[in-house]
């Protein structure tokens, strides 16, 4: 009876250390597939990536405009950035494409320009002003007729002019960014589109450089942004079976 008891029990030790293995196993194998899984996340950014020697170029896409997309003849911005990961100085030079004459545009140095102009146009000292001042008097009591009814209509903003040939550097362990989102941000802006761009079609561009590398890249139509933000995606299956 002794032996009996005795061969039960080592029975029942054998089944419990091989139960342990076999969780031990499962919670393994359960980690490993949590660091796959993170490695192989997919961006929900719409942009695309690409990286070529030195440069990495982030998140290009034509910025989203609405659902209906761009008609033909439209301008179309671009968002770009890049990066310079190596040891010396290099600068965007051009960007070509089909699509259409794609320009650089600086709303801030245009506002720089505009009130250099506007400064310019100022009257040199008061004696310039004076004189203009009593024109007008004279010229008010000499037109006493009442003037015709008309609505007055406000100047129409005159939209900001891209430059078709730049030079944008991009300085050793730096970037730029190239954004209309940004408030006063330099962007990319393809002028007249010779056809219409919709959400999900690609347009194919080589951004040049002055180190002479040419780095082609297929750029989608931007998403809307309206949406929740989120920076990697991961199914539900697997976020719930960990």
């Amino acid at each position: 009876m002794v032996r009996g008891n005795s061969s039960v029990i080592t029975v029942r030790r054998a089944a419990a250390i091989a139960i342990a293995g076999a969780a031990a196993t499962v919670l393994s194998a359960c980690g490993a597939g949590q660091v796959t899984q993170t490695d192989t996340k997919q961006s929900a950014i719409a942009g695309v990536n690409v990286d070529a020697g030195d440069l990495a170029l982030r998140d290009l896409q034509v910025e989203f405009d609405s659902t209906e997309g761009y008609a033909a003849g439209d301008d179309a911005a671009l968002r770009v950035w890049i990066a310079n990961e190596g040891t010396e100085e290099v600068s965007l030079v051009g960007v070509e494409t089909g699509a259409g004459t794609v320009t650089f545009v600086s709303p801030a140095a245009q506002a720089e320009e505009e009130a250099a102009e506007a400064a310019s146009s100022e009257p040199a000292d008061d004696a310039s002003a004076s004189d203009e001042a009593a024109d007008g008097a004279e010229s008010t009591e000499e037109s006493s007729a009442p003037a015709d009814d008309a609505t007055t209509e406000a100047p129409a903003e005159d939209p900001l002019e891209g430059e078709t040939s730049f030079d944008i550097p991009i300085t050793p362990a730096d970037h730029v960014r190239l954004d209309q989102g940004v408030e006063n941000g330099d962007y990319l802006l393809i002028e007249g589109l010779g056809e219409a761009l919709v959400p999900g079609d690609v347009i194919e561009v080589v951004f040049v450089f002055s180190n002479g590398s040419e780095i082609p890249a297929q750029l989608p139509v931007g998403q809307s942004l309206e949406g929740e933000e989120r920076s990697y995606y991961e199914p539900e299956e697997a976020a719930e079976g960990h």
